[in-house]
Formats: C-alpha cells, structure tokens, sequence
C-alpha cells in the first residue's frame, strides 16, 4: 500500500511539475482532418517558442456549435464562407487586424477569388477572415468494376447520384453527410438555388434525398472508399480528389491512382473558401495573428498548398505551381482550379450564403428525417 502511495505521489508530481516547465498549448486550431502541414505547424512552434495544438472537426455546423457554446478556447477557426457569415451575425468574431500581418497583400489572392469575395454575397464580412484554400464540389466516381462511370458522370452530371436507373445495375453510391452539402446535391439536381429560402423547394429537395437510397453516408472516409473501391462514387469536396491521390503517391500505390478520378460540373456548382478567423474563445488574439501571418508566407503557403491538395488562394502560388513539374499537370483539372470553373461563361458557380436561423433550423430537422428515415 505504501509502495502505491509513493508511486502516486511521484506521478502526481511529475505531472504538475511537466505542466510548469516547457512550452505551454499558447494556440488552440479548430480545424478540419489532413487540412495543414504538420510539419509548418512545427516550425512556428520554434520559431515563437509556443506550443500549437489541433482539434478536428467534420462540418462547418460543428465547428459552429463548438464556439458558440465555447467548448475550449480555440484561437483559430477554419470555416468557410457561409459559416464566417453566421459566426460573424452572431458575434463569434474578432475583426483582423491587418496592421498586424506583415505578408498581407490585399490583391496577393487569386483574380478570380477576390471578385467571389467582393461579391453581394460575401461583401457584408468582409474584415473578418483571410483566405486560406478554395474548391467546388464534385463527383468522385471509381473505375474498377464500372470503367463507363467516366462517360455517365459527365454526361448527366449530379443526376447520377440520385437517378441510380442510368447507373449499372450493383453500383454503389456515397452520400455527404452534411446538411448543407446534401442539400445543394439535391438542390443542384433539380436546378434550384444553393441560397432558396423557400420552404417547398427546401422540402422538396430534401425529399429527393430522402427518397434516394444511398449505399453509404459518410465525410472525410468518401473520398478513400472510392479510392479503395468499396463505393463506386460519391459527392465530395473537390479537394477530396486530391488528398486520395497524394495519399497513394506518398505510400508509393501510384497505380491506384488509375483506378479512380473526380468531375466537377461546371454547369452548376458550389464554389467555396476556408478561411482563417479569429473567434472571441481565442486567449491569445496576437499569437493567432501571427499564425495567419506565417500562413500567408509565400513559402510555408506552398508547402502548405503542395500537402494538402486543394486549391490555393495566393495568385504567387498558383503562378508557381504552373510550372512547377509535380503540380502543373493538376491545376489543369476543373476540380482542382475552381478559377476554370467561375471563368466558363454559362456556368452558375453559387457561395452558400447564410440563410439565417429560421431556415438553419429547418434544414437540420429535414436533414434528420432523411438521416433517420
């Protein structure tokens, strides 16, 4: 017993004494899976001497919920455009202060995402973010046992995910599962606005999902069930694509790349950006300041664009990776440029716009009647 009592007490106290000494958790980022570069994380560690932690989340309504609710003090949010504007209606936000940001460049971002950013839509929280990765929405589709899902998908685009009757007989379907992801599927299928607040055609479309019957519902594991082949396709975001196929370059499986692919209807689409902001749990509002600066670096973005996998927002970025050898082959595809997207004259590329808590409310009760149909 005594023995125990000793073996407790020193453990305690090398816990609390661990606690005092070295780098303390100075910032807190909320943020999505696989969605930074551990290693650029380690070095504004060294180079401030503080500690960076990282939470996960699947959705931008979680991410959401967990600042309002002030589940920890997070310095860093990684939301995108719609959930800036709710987090910003609500008072979640502090403004950025530019004078902070020694890399900031007010046209240092890519021609065609300053004009989505000026837009209506996106105008009016403007001051409240900086750019971090922007893509569209798209359909990722394999071509093991069904070689002609490459002609069907781009021939009846989003109808594919839901009119099962034009796909193969067996041919398994994933389904986001996100509300409003889901939702503009739906919405994109039957030609409605991504931003309708009419409660019929919000009823309806979710009634299309509702009455589609999904092999799978899933996030971040779509995109690796149809690189593996246990889904034949799957809506996903178009950076989804891109992680799958760095994945198998970096285990050294480059032949499975062959077997799957991504098309990102230019027709109708969503196109997005994440941002960095700064939610009023942050403790340390300089040191996030900092972080957003170090991003913006021309070089940490690069390694951070080259890692990742989805589009970047700097214009010195995106010049560079054209000629370089490794990426210039990728911003040739629409889904990874959603730049090629908002430059096809006929296309009707939507940001989701907050819709405001009435309609929030409706979209989550609908969406838990098809979930829990």
């Amino acid at each position: 017993m005594k023995k125990f009592y000793n073996f407790f007490l020193l453990s305690f106290m090398i816990l609390i004494l661990s606690s005092c000494g070295g780098k303390g958790a100075d910032l807190l980022i909320l943020n999505w899976g696989d969605y930074m570069d551990d290693d650029l994380i380690v070095a504004f560690e060294e180079k401030y001497d503080v500690n960076v932690k990282q939470v996960t989340t699947d959705s931008n309504e979680s991410m959401y919920s967990k600042v309002l609710n002030r589940q920890s003090e997070y310095d860093i949010v990684v939301p995108s455009d719609y959930m800036i504007d709710q987090m910003h209606e609500d008072d979640l936000l502090y403004e950025i202060d530019y004078d902070k940001l020694e890399n900031y460049d007010p046209d240092m971002f890519v021609p065609e995402l300053i004009s989505l950013m000026n837009s209506d839509d996106c105008i009016r929280y403007q001051g409240y973010y900086v750019p971090y990765f922007w893509g569209s929405l798209g359909i990722m589709y394999s071509k093991r046992k069904y070689p002609e899902l490459e002609e069907l998908v781009e021939e009846y685009e989003w109808e594919v995910l839901f009119n099962h009757d034009i796909l193969p007989k067996g041919c398994r379907v994933g389904m986001y599962n996100s509300s409003r992801d889901a939702l503009a599927a739906s919405e994109l299928y039957i030609k409605y606005s991504l931003n309708t607040t009419d409660e019929l055609e919000i009823t309806k479309a979710m009634d299309v999902l509702k009455n589609t019957s999904f092999y799978g519902w899933g996030a971040d594991d779509l995109k690796l069930d149809v690189a593996s082949g246990k889904l034949d396709l799957a809506l996903v975001y178009s950076g989804d694509f891109f992680d799958a196929y760095y994945s198998d370059i970096e285990s050294g499986d480059e032949e499975n790349i062959d077997n799957y692919s991504i098309y990102a209807p230019k027709s109708r689409n969503n196109v997005f950006f994440d941002s960095l902001v700064i939610p009023k749990t942050s403790t340390n509002v300089d040191l996030a300041h900092k972080f957003i600066d170090f991003m913006l670096d021309f070089d940490n973005s690069y390694q951070n664009s080259s890692f990742v996998g989805y589009s970047p927002t700097l214009k010195e970025v995106m010049e560079g990776f054209k000629v370089d050898p490794d990426m210039e082959d990728l911003i040739a595809i629409d889904a990874y440029n959603p730049a090629l997207i908002l430059k096809t004259e006929d296309s009707v590329a939507e940001v989701y716009k907050y819709l405001g808590k009435e309609f929030y409310s409706l979209i989550e009760k609908k969406f838990t009647e098809v979930i829990f149909r």
